[in-house]
C-alpha cells in the first residue's frame, strides 16, 4: 500500500514539473533572440569639414570703460541732491547743488565793481583826449589804461564769480548710473560726492596662458556671462593684449563688452569664453563622443551592414557644443568626410549593434 502511494506521488510531481522547465527554457531563448534583434534608435549626421570655433574658458572682472568720481569745483554747503544710487542720468543732468546765497552776493558785488571799473576807464581815456570808443586808442596806451583803472581785475573777478556760481551745481559729464553717493544735505561739498559709471559698455579683464595666446588677437570674439545669470551671454571683442607675462605665467587681456540690457555691473566677476575660428576641421557634436575602455570613441554607420561601427578618435579641441576630432592613429582608426556619425542613442551601443535611424 505504501509503495503504491509513493509511486502515485512521484508520477504526479514529474507530470507537474517537466512541462514548465521546457516552457521556461523556450521563453529564455526567445527573450535572448529578441534582445539580439533589438534595434537602437539613433540620430545621425554626415561628417563634413567646417570652421571650428575654438573656445578658451576663463574668469574675468568687469570694469567700466568710462567712470568718474565727481566733486564740486567750488566750496560750499550742499543744499539739494537730485539723484539716488543706481539711478540713470543723462549728460548735463543735475546731480546736486550747493547753497548759492553767498555766491549770488559775490556776483552782485562783482557786477558793481565792473561798472565802476568801466567808468574809471572812461574817465582815464577822456583825461587823455579819447572818448568811450576805444577803437582809436593805441593798443599799448589802452592796455595801461585798463590796468590803472582796475578794469582788467574787475573782468577777471566777474568771470570767476560767474564760474563759481555755475560750479555750485554738479552736473553729469556723460550719461551713466550714479553710485557711491557720499555727500549729504547740509554737509560740506568738499571731497568726492559720488561716482558716475557709464554702464553701456564694460571692459573685462582676464588672463591667458602663454600656450593659449596664439589663438587670441585684438578683434577676436569673446562672450561673457555673470555667475548670477549664467545662461545670459553678452558679446564682446578683444581690445588689447598686455605684452608681459606675469609671475603666474599669464598674460593680461582686455575686451570690450556691450551691456545693452543693463544687467552687468561694475566690478562683477564673470565667466569669459574667448573664441577664434579654425578652418577645415572635422566637427561633431559633443554627444557623439563616448568613452570605451578609457578611450574616446564614436560610432559610424556601416555603409555595408547598416550597423554601428566602433571607431577610436582623438579629440583635438573642444568648445561648449562641439569637438574637433581625428582618427586615432595608435589604434589604426580613421574618419573621413562623408562618414555617417551617430550623435544620439549611442550610450549603450557596441560594435555591430543593430540601429534604426530616427526619421524627422
Amino acid at each position: 500500500m505504501r509503495i503504491g502511494i509513493f509511486l502515485t506521488v512521484t508520477v504526479f510531481i514529474i507530470a507537474s514539473c517537466s512541462p514548465k522547465k521546457v516552457e521556461d527554457k523556450d521563453d529564455t531563448q526567445a527573450a535572448r533572440a529578441g534582445f539580439v534583434e533589438e534595434k537602437n534608435l539613433v540620430d545621425t549626421i554626415i561628417l563634413k569639414k567646417r570652421d571650428f570655433n575654438r573656445q578658451i574658458v576663463t574668469n574675468g572682472k568687469l570694469r567700466a570703460v568710462r567712470r568718474s568720481d565727481l566733486t564740486f569745483l567750488t566750496n560750499g554747503i550742499i543744499s539739494e541732491i537730485f539723484v539716488k544710487n543706481g539711478e540713470h542720468v543723462m549728460e548735463g543732468e543735475k546731480i546736486a547743488a550747493l547753497d548759492t546765497k553767498e555766491a549770488e552776493i559775490k556776483l552782485k558785488l562783482a557786477n558793481e565793481r565792473m561798472e565802476k571799473a568801466e567808468l574809471d576807464l572812461a574817465d582815464y581815456l577822456i583825461g587823455y583826449g579819447y572818448g568811450r570808443d576805444t577803437s582809436a586808442v593805441p593798443a599799448e596806451f589802452l592796455k595801461i589804461a585798463r590796468i590803472k583803472s582796475g578794469y582788467n581785475s574787475s573782468v577777471n573777478d566777474l568771470r570767476q564769480t560767474r564760474t563759481d556760481l555755475k560750479n555750485a551745481t554738479l552736473r553729469a559729464p556723460f550719461s551713466g548710473k550714479i553710485a557711491n553717493i557720499a555727500g549729504r544735505v547740509f554737509q560740506s561739498g568738499a571731497g568726492v560726492f559720488c561716482s558716475l559709471i557709464d554702464d553701456s559698455r564694460f571692459e573685462v579683464e582676464f588672463g591667458l596662458l602663454e600656450s593659449e595666446l596664439s589663438f587670441i588677437k585684438p578683434g577676436s570674439s569673446v562672450k561673457v556671462a555673470s555667475f548670477s545669470d549664467p545662461d545670459k551671454w553678452y558679446s564682446g571683442v578683444v581690445s588689447q593684449i598686455n605684452p608681459l607675462v606675469d609671475e603666474k605665467g599669464q598674460i593680461k587681456v582686455m575686451a570690450v563688452v556691450n551691456n545693452r540690457e543693463g544687467r552687468l555691473l561694475e566690478g562683477m566677476n564673470v565667466r569669459v569664453i574667448a573664441e577664434t575660428l579654425i578652418k577645415g576641421k572635422l566637427v561633431v557634436p559633443k554627444s557623439s563622443v563616448v568613452m570605451r575602455d578609457n578611450f574616446d570613441v564614436l560610432f559610424r554607420v556601416s555603409p555595408v551592414s547598416g550597423k554601428a561601427m566602433w571607431t577610436y578618435v582623438k579629440v583635438e579641441m573642444s568648445n561648449t557644443e562641439f569637438h574637433s576630432v581625428t582618427g586615432h592613429k595608435e589604434k589604426n582608426s580613421e574618419i573621413n568626410e562623408g562618414d555617417i556619425i551617430i550623435v544620439s542613442g549611442n550610450l549603450n551601443l557596441a560594435e555591430g549593434s543593430n540601429i534604426e535611424i530616427k526619421t524627422r
